[in-house]
């Protein structure tokens, strides 16, 4: 079966709750939305770079383990952070 759409990032299959979180800034501890496909944002308040944690990351883009598709979806530097992430967790 092919996709016009990647299935993982597809949000309309996507809760809001999986789709946006907020992660207190460690500088400030202003709340930064993120999207569930951003890895960090820059804080509105103090200008500072805040990024999720690896587990976050993976939870938000768990297609990624299997997808065959992920390193042309995510790009190879993520999808081999990622890969190398769950080997971690094993």
């Amino acid at each position: 079966m092919t996709f016009k759409k990647c299935p993982g990032q597809d949000v309309s299959r996507k809760k809001i709750s999986e789709m946006v979180k907020e992660i207190a800034c460690p500088f400030c501890d202003y709340a930064v939305e993120f999207f569930f496909d951003d890895t960090s944002r820059i804080c509105p308040r103090c200008g500072m770079s805040v990024s999720k944690s690896d587990r976050q990351i993976l939870g938000d883009l768990r297609c990624a383990v299997w997808c065959d598709a992920a390193e042309a979806c995510l790009g190879k530097s993520l999808h081999s952070r990622l890969k190398k992430i769950k080997k971690e967790k094993r």
